[in-house]
């Protein structure tokens, strides 16, 4: 298993995924961003890649796992 990716979502277009920018396109969703590209990294690698997920946007704080198919389900 890839080792927790550390995502800061700042905004509806902006957030980081250990400590790399990353942005949404005009009208676009960082929410999608951000799993397509840990499911790039759960495909990568062969496994499901786990997720540490803090929004500002709403104060909260959420661990996720990502497939490689796209799908996530939460960690406690």
């Amino acid at each position: 298993m890839p080792p927790a990716a550390e995502v800061r979502i700042f905004s509806p277009n902006a957030g980081l995924i250990d400590g790399v920018p990353v942005t949404a396109p005009p009208y676009g969703d960082i929410q999608e961003v951000v799993i397509s590209i840990l499911q790039q990294r759960a495909q990568q690698f062969g496994a499901p890649a786990p997720a540490s997920i803090t929004d500002d946007r709403y104060g909260g704080a959420i661990r996720l796992l990502i497939h490689a198919d796209g799908t996530t389900e939460a960690l406690d």
